[in-house]
Parts: C-alpha cells; sequence; structure tokens
C-alpha cells in the first residue's frame, strides 16, 4: 500500500510541479491589485491552524485599516460570490469564514472560488477597503499576493511531511520559498531554544524570509446557546464532539488539565446531520455523572448551532481559541510596513 502511495504521490508531484513552472515562468498569469494583499495559507491540507491566524491578523491589523477577508468557504454547498453575515448559515458560506466573521464583525468577510473576481467586487461595493486579506489562497496563483505567511504545525511541519496521498502536503516543500513569513503554529508552551533552533534549520529559511513561533491559547468555555462563560470546567465531565484536522491539541489540553473526557471524532469540515446529533446525544445520555457537558470547537459550533432545538435540554459548550507569537511586536511591524509600503 505504501509503495502505491508513493507512486500516486510522484503522479500528483509532477503534476504540481509544472503548475508552478507556468506560474513561475509567467506561461500562466497572476493577476496583481492594486490594494495590498496578504495571503495566510500552508502547504499541508488542514491541520496547521491557519484560521486562528487569519482572525489574529484581522484583528491586528483592523486597529488601524478597514481589513476585508477573501475565502473559498471550503465545505459550503453554495457557489459563487457570497457576503458572510453574523446570521449567514455554515452551509452556504462555509464554517471557518463564519468563524472568521464572527470573530471579526466589523471587517468584511466574503467567500468566491475566483479570487480575482472577489477582489474586483469587493473593492467596488466597499472602496474603503485598505487590505485585503486571503484566507487558505497559497494554492492559488492567479492572484499575486504581495506578502505571503505559511502556516506550518510544530509536531509535523512541512520539512517532515510528504505529498498527497502519501502525507498531507498539497505542494513540494521547495514551494516554502515563496513564503515572505513562517510561522511554526501550536508550539508547545515549555519548548526550549534547542528544540526552535531544532524547527528553524529544517525550515531552511532564505533571505528574504522570517520565522516566528506561535502558540494556542484557550479561552474559557462559552454556551452555544448564549454564548456566556462557563466557570470551573474541572468540576464536569466532558462529551468531546470534534469536526477538524486535527483535535490532538485540544486533547492534550483536556488531559493536561485532567478534565475527564469522551470523544466523538468527526471528519474535518464535517456537515452534521440530525442523526449525528441523536448519536451524540445517546452517547452523552451513557455518562452518568451529576455534572456533564458536550464540548465542541469554536468551527464545529458554527455547525451544531442550528440543532439547538435538539440540543436545548442539555449543557453544550465550545472552546475558543486565541494564538500568541513570540516577538508580537516585531511580527505586527512587519506586517505593518508592507501594508504601509504597497
Amino acid at each position: 500500500m505504501r509503495l502505491l502511495l508513493y507512486s500516486l504521490s510522484i503522479i500528483y508531484s509532477l503534476i504540481i510541479t509544472v503548475k508552478n513552472y507556468l506560474f513561475d515562468n509567467g506561461i500562466l498569469k497572476s493577476k496583481t491589485h492594486n490594494i495590498p494583499i496578504i495571503c495566510i495559507g500552508n502547504l499541508s491540507a488542514g491541520g496547521s491552524g491557519k484560521t486562528p491566524h487569519t482572525k489574529y491578523i484581522a484583528q491586528l491589523l483592523s486597529k488601524n485599516y478597514k481589513v476585508a477577508i477573501l475565502s473559498r468557504g471550503y465545505g459550503r454547498i453554495s457557489s459563487g460570490f457570497n457576503y458572510v453575515n453574523l446570521d449567514s448559515h455554515p452551509t452556504i458560506v462555509g464554517d471557518e469564514p463564519l468563524e472568521i466573521k464572527i470573530n471579526n464583525p466589523y471587517c468584511i468577510v466574503a467567500v468566491n472560488n475566483n479570487r480575482n473576481k472577489a477582489v474586483e467586487k469587493i473593492l467596488i461595493d466597499h472602496p474603503e477597503i485598505n487590505i485585503i486579506l486571503l484566507d487558505d489562497g497559497l494554492q492559488h496563483r492567479q492572484i499575486n499576493a504581495g506578502l505571503n505567511i505559511i502556516v506550518t504545525p510544530f509536531f509535523k511541519p512541512f520539512f517532515k511531511n510528504h505529498l498527497l496521498p502519501l502525507g498531507t502536503l498539497r505542494e513540494s516543500t521547495k514551494e516554502s520559498v515563496r513564503a515572505d513569513i513562517i510561522i511554526v503554529s501550536k508550539t508547545p508552551n515549555n519548548t526550549n531554544s534547542t528544540e526552535k533552533k531544532r524547527i528553524l534549520k529544517g525550515l531552511n529559511l532564505k533571505r528574504h524570509q522570517k520565522a516566528y513561533f506561535s502558540a494556542i491559547k484557550y479561552q474559557k468555555y462559552k454556551s452555544l446557546k448564549n454564548d456566556t462563560e462557563l466557570k470551573n470546567e474541572k468540576e464536569y465531565n466532558i462529551t468531546l464532539v470534534t469536526g477538524i484536522a486535527n483535535a490532538t491539541p485540544l486533547i492534550q489540553h483536556l488531559k493536561e488539565k485532567a478534565i475527564k473526557f469522551n470523544l466523538i471524532k468527526f471528519a474535518d469540515h464535517h456537515n452534521y446531520t440530525e442523526k449525528d446529533i441523536q448519536n451524540i446525544l445517546l452517547t452523552h445520555k451513557k455518562n452518568k455523572s451529576i455534572k456533564k457537558l458536550i464540548l465542541t470547537t469554536e468551527k464545529d459550533a458554527m455547525k451544531l448551532k442550528q440543532f439547538l432545538p435538539i440540543l436545548k435540554q442539555e449543557k453544550v459548550y465550545y472552546v475558543p481559541i486565541d494564538v500568541t507569537i513570540n516577538n508580537p511586536e516585531k511580527f505586527k511591524t512587519q506586517l505593518l510596513n508592507y501594508v504601509k509600503n504597497n
């Protein structure tokens, strides 16, 4: 089986290499727009923590500029251009764009597969916009971003990964040269300087590149019903429901807090059904603890809210996350200098 996957990876590599060669040599064109565009992407297929970093960057830049965020809206059932509103349905705009909008209500958030047409529409509809963030736009080379950021996870950085389907890389590691900034995400808080140097050596940074380390910061659980914070979460036995690419950091966090939980895992971007909810409730009700609750991720919460009429008898919470970046002032200055000079 591994030999078959390796063979398929070689074929995939050839296809990706040809595509990038055509763009690198101007045979296929990348369009440049008259506005600063920052791309936040990754080389792998999910699990790097790209969305929390997009939220972080949007919040940072929104203090000085009018920001729009553009995504393709992966997993949505609709097509074409859509603005994301606070009351948008996740199946129409995608769970991650909705999560970004809720966390950045004053930013314009839109989804479209054609990034160039979307940029043009946003600038016509909202001429006040100063900056556009491309969420997960690294592989969409039809649009030319002025600043490219790659997010790669600490425990499986791109240089330790393989191309699809042998690994989870969507592009060869050599394409990391297109990044101006590489963020090593989900870095454990107790990581020492020796481990960081080992990662930096593996990244093989070029002269134009800067690297940063970021960590996940879990917030207080919030009610799915009214966003009120839960106190004394350690007192509860948890049914943990996840539909994300990598639930390991959250699982590790609960273990470190000595919180008892039972995991129900779905695929990334899972579209929940009423049957799924009934099965979740069935498992949860088998838990005979006096104090118990259902806990999910912020991304999953976007989709689970539609099932509140079924879930209303249970305590259902989600755990918001923030990211912290080492050298935050240096990171902020690099972003602001790019915007100021473009």
